[in-house]
């Protein structure tokens, strides 16, 4: 069975609760200010350390990706207003379950 894709799945790495709902409002902010209509999963968990730096993936389907020109602007949108949190973006195929890092 094919899983479908039809959302961007948003994992945050965050040192507590507090840190991860203001992240990922930040990111739902974001999609929302760029007008990208996808809904947006987020998944957290903590970080191990105080040393380990806080973090958030998206990772998009490329069926998503390529009809909505506002994905390519995300993870720069949320680098710009969390620049102490590493972003990183992920293009998934259906067809091949392959990824591409960005």
């Amino acid at each position: 069975m094919v899983e479908r894709f039809s959302a961007i799945r948003c994992e945050i790495l965050a040192p507590d609760d507090h840190a991860l709902v203001d992240i990922g409002k930040i990111a739902k902010t974001c999609a929302i200010d760029l007008g990208i209509n996808v809904p947006l999963i987020l998944i957290g968990s903590h970080q191990i350390s105080r040393e380990t730096e806080s973090a958030i993936s998206l990772k998009i389907p490329k069926e998503i990706a390529i009809l909505n020109d506002g994905i390519w602007k995300l993870a720069s949108r949320i680098a710009c207003f969390c620049p102490e949190i590493r972003v990183s973006t992920q293009i998934y195929s259906q067809s091949n379950f392959s990824s591409i890092q960005l």
